[in-house]
């Protein structure tokens, strides 16, 4: 790998790489300063092209049809929401939800008509690298600010509440981020097993416990079973394309390990999942199960095209009446789901494009002709996230699955499908 990811890039380059790099760390940290490290990143995407005279609406360089493809399903998706939001009795409401899908038009985009040859694999693994530190950061100040805490006498009960981390992060987009980090860590480590360098597979290990800690403590059940289903999956990929057996029943072992040590230490977190099986003296089961039900319940009549982005949120306040569910009502509740609100908002029509954007990727990263384990996991663990939360109804959620998967697309290239 280079060590120095702007060697070799011309200075047009290398302002948007910074650019870039500026982007992932904003992002671990919060959503408005990745509103202006990603203008920046347009900005100085824009100048690039323009002085290097790269602009192209029909040959991109670096991009082939695939990867033209995937893009395209992005800017289709959110222009999806644009008409929606047109065809919207609430305007208001209608162009809010299509400007948090804004990113799926101007970062592809970017990618269609400029130069992205200089974004080789090494140089994305290494904005991965930079966005996996700038997590553990993170969490160290996490850590610091919860040790303040217990040392002004705040109860441990108190400080022990990380479901929005001590910098005040939703803890389900937190997790997604955990998350993609992690299976990033995973495949360096499983690509390094061979190779001497010890050092290097120390830090790696380190810092893939230090987030699967991050995980545990912000309790995010959707971030656990995502990341459960995705390591399910890279144990098929070593039984069944690797052929390293020895090395997935020592993953099987150490993943069984690891999880029953987190509950004998902190059983709490577990407890979250009892609430999906578990009725309230309410007969309410999780909230999560309530929304879903009620989504499914408001989505009836409407399948095929929807409410409008600008009209379902009366539509489902309904269903949480109809339920008794006021609490729902009350905090402004959505489906937590993402499928079931594409549904709501544009219908069968736009979950389908949801589906070609979320998985004509992972199509081409289990190809033989491009097979990449990372953009596998990661389209794995995002699909996941979708699940069990709106993912795409917030800037934390639009904001970094728009970069992830421009960086993956960018991945997918033939040359570069050394596994990870």
């Amino acid at each position: 790998m280079t060590h120095n990811p702007f060697k070799g890039l011309r200075w047009q380059e290398q302002l948007t790489y910074a650019t870039l790099c500026l982007t992932v760390v904003s992002l671990a940290f919060s959503w408005r300063i990745g509103i202006i490290a990603l203008c920046l990143l347009i900005g100085a995407s824009i100048l690039k092209d323009i002085s290097t005279k790269s602009f192209s609406f029909t040959r991109p360089k670096g991009l082939d049809k695939t990867q033209k493809i995937c893009l395209w399903a992005m800017v289709i998706y959110s222009l999806l929401y644009v008409t929606s939001a047109i065809i919207s009795e609430n305007h208001a409401e209608g162009w809010f939800k299509a400007s948090l899908k804004a990113w799926f038009i101007l970062l592809p985009l970017l990618c269609l008509v400029g130069d992205t040859a200089y974004l080789t694999k090494e140089r994305i693994h290494a904005l991965l690298q930079i966005f996996t530190a700038a997590l553990i950061v993170r969490f160290v100040i996490c850590l610091a600010i919860s040790l303040t805490q217990l040392a002004q006498g705040i109860p441990f009960e108190t400080v022990k509440d990380w479901q929005s981390d001590p910098l005040g992060m939703h803890h389900n987009y937190l997790a997604l981020y955990i998350d993609i980090a992690i299976v990033f860590l995973y495949t360096k480590l499983i690509n390094t097993l061979n190779k001497r360098n010890y050092r290097m597979q120390i830090l790696q290990l380190v810092a893939f416990l230090a987030l699967l800690s991050y995980l545990f403590l912000i309790s995010s059940r959707s971030g656990i079973v995502a990341l459960a289903i995705a390591f399910a999956a890279a144990i098929i990929h070593l039984l069944f394309f690797r052929k390293q057996y020895k090395l997935a029943f020592t993953l099987i072992f150490l993943a069984t390990a690891l999880f029953a040590s987190a509950y004998f230490i902190a059983p709490s977190v577990f407890d979250r999942f009892v609430a999906l099986t578990t009725w309230t003296d309410n007969y309410y089961p999780d909230d999560r199960v309530i929304a879903w039900e009620c989504g499914v319940q408001a989505s009836h009549g409407h399948l095929l095209w929807g409410y409008g982005s600008g009209d379902y949120m009366p539509h489902l306040v309904e269903a949480f009446d109809q339920r008794g569910y006021k609490r729902a009502i009350d905090i402004g509740y959505n489906t937590h789901n993402e499928y079931i609100e594409t549904v709501l908002q544009t219908g069968l029509f736009g979950l389908t494009v949801l589906a070609i954007m979320l998985f004509s990727p992972f199509a081409a990263a289990i190809s033989k002709k491009r097979h990449n384990l990372l953009a596998a996991l990661a389209i794995i663990v995002t699909a996941c996230m979708c699940v069990f939360e709106a993912m795409l109804n917030r800037q934390m959620g639009t904001q970094f699955i728009a970069v992830v998967y421009c960086m993956l697309i960018l991945l997918l290239r033939p040359s570069q499908n050394a596994g990870s």
